[in-house]
């Protein structure tokens, strides 16, 4: 998963400011060439989900079959986009980059969730069950989920690992479709966003668009059965700006796309985990503010590391038509 810097020379160095680097690279006049590619792009994007959404309604809604798919439109899209500009894909950072990204990308899912459930039972919102999990003695015991490492009894350490593990794999058989969301939103439109409002907005823009897009899953009570209204305009966008933000650093980060979409998939299970986990004793409402306020606290974190060690978009190395006809090469990291 790594692969030399003119394959993904996407980043500059921090020292480096955003107008410097397109002053040395015509990364800037490029993107000006195409400043409508990403309305034109979410045009297209949201008038595919939203049908094909309206397919899933019309077949059973959220237990439908058909609900997966939806989540191959963004990168089937941008793939469309990158073959008719003649772009290619070498620029998305198809190799692992840097690879111990891997860590915080299966890592912050769990503390999060962990966090979360901590909260809600402190003050005596929640209890847990014990469906999955059942913690006794200082051993473990596991019901109804197939570990990697077995599911017999096991010790505290024994289990974590056996978690970790488990939550790795499963999130690999998950990439296969996160991989579609995360081709679109990060691999294509989270670079032409942050060009056009700064890391910051860019990521905050990039999650609102990213919120609306599910939402007439939501208003079919995905994730928020007893608010889909509230959801849908509120709770769900507020969520994919935290996430987004989060996924967006790793991508940078990182420089590769599977970073964030391993996480993506992450962040699937350990959500349903705390949603089935978590017994409330008032309304799910409260489980849902914890949870994105959680997510909240890690956006945060993120943008100060973005922040205190900006990062400067750079596109791949291939033929820019009109800027001198050759490659970008800048041999920088980050």
């Amino acid at each position: 998963m790594s692969s030399d810097v003119a394959a993904r020379p996407w980043l500059a160095p921090a020292a480096l400011p955003l107008v410097d680097a397109r002053a040395h690279t015509g990364v800037g006049d490029r993107l000006m060439k195409e400043p409508r590619d990403h309305w034109a792009y979410l045009l297209i994007v949201f008038a595919l989900s939203y049908l094909w959404q309206w397919v899933i309604y019309l077949n059973g809604g959220v237990d439908s079959p058909l609900f997966p798919f939806v989540m191959l439109i963004p990168g089937g899209v941008a793939i469309g986009f990158w073959l008719v500009r003649k772009r290619g894909l070498r620029g998305i950072g198809w190799g692992l980059g840097r690879a111990w990204y891997v860590i915080p990308a299966l890592v912050v899912p769990i503390v999060v969730v962990a966090a979360s459930a901590w909260i809600l039972t402190s003050f005596h919102w929640a209890t847990l069950s014990s469906e999955h999990f059942r913690f006794e003695h200082g051993t473990v015991e596991i019901h109804k989920i197939p570990f990697i490492l077995g599911n017999k009894a096991q010790g505290t350490l024994y289990f974590a690992v056996n978690f970790m593990c488990s939550l790795f794999i499963q999130s690999l058989l998950g990439s296969i479709v996160t991989i579609g969301e995360e081709l679109g939103w990060r691999g294509y439109l989270q670079s032409r966003l942050i060009e056009r409002f700064g890391t910051n907005w860019g990521l905050i823009v990039l999650g609102i668009f990213w919120g609306y897009w599910h939402l007439p899953i939501i208003l079919m009570g995905y994730n928020f059965p007893t608010n889909p209204i509230l959801g849908a305009t509120v709770l769900m966008p507020l969520f994919t700006i935290f996430a987004g933000i989060f996924l967006g650093w790793l991508y940078l980060r990182s420089k590769s796309i599977w970073m964030p979409t391993v996480a993506h998939a992450a962040m699937n299970l350990t959500g349903v985990l705390l949603l089935s986990e978590v017994i409330m004793q008032r309304d799910n409402l409260l489980l849902q503010l914890v949870f994105i306020g959680s997510w909240g606290v890690v956006a945060a974190l993120c943008l100060i590391s973005l922040n205190v060690r900006r990062p400067v978009i750079w596109q791949a190395a291939t033929p820019i038509p009109g800027v001198g006809g050759g490659q970008i090469n800048s041999g920088l990291g980050e």
